[in-house]
């Protein structure tokens, strides 16, 4: 089973309704699980923001919803996780490739990948690995919990172990 055929599972368990996200490759067998998947909705995003803006809004709709993009893309939201997501307390969990590290051997990717641990730190935005056996020890529920209980996004860090399913 791929991650995408692991990761909607996984969303429905959490009570996710609503993901959006800007296309990367190591996120295709997910958007694909999700564009087939009846459960819930997939809104297909060209840029970071836009992505994260349906999100945002559906939080603050009263649905769960899952923001999915690479983390150099990440870089660019500041703006809005410290205005909207942040500042009126809207839980909504990122699924972010965390690319530049062991593994992902792409050079372009290495200074992204130093720079985005710090971003979410200066954001105060909790983070945490998504480890290969994420839906046995269901990760997304734990997430949203930790978001709605901090009032605030939450981070899911995908590497590409997790990617495999194996331990790094």
């Amino acid at each position: 089973m791929n991650i995408g055929q692991r990761m909607v599972p996984a969303m429905e368990r959490a009570q996710v309704k609503v993901a959006s996200g800007v296309p990367d490759n190591w996120l295709t067998p997910i958007i694909e699980s999700l564009t087939a998947a009846q459960s819930l909705v997939y809104a297909p995003a060209a840029r970071e923001e836009d992505a994260l803006g349906i999100c945002l809004g559906a939080a603050l709709a009263g649905v769960r919803a899952v923001c999915l993009m690479q983390n150099a893309g990440a870089l660019n939201t500041g703006g809005t996780l410290a205005t909207l997501g942040i500042s009126y307390g809207v839980p909504v969990v990122m699924l972010v490739t965390d690319r530049g590290h062991l593994g992902d051997v792409t050079v372009a990717h290495f200074e992204k990948g130093r720079a985005f641990r710090p971003f979410l730190d200066a954001l105060r935005i909790p983070y945490y690995e998504l480890t290969p056996d994420f839906d046995q020890r269901d990760q997304l529920t734990q997430a949203f919990q930790m978001a709605e209980l901090g009032q605030r996004p939450v981070a899911l860090l995908m590497t590409r172990s997790a990617l495999e399913g194996r331990n790094a």
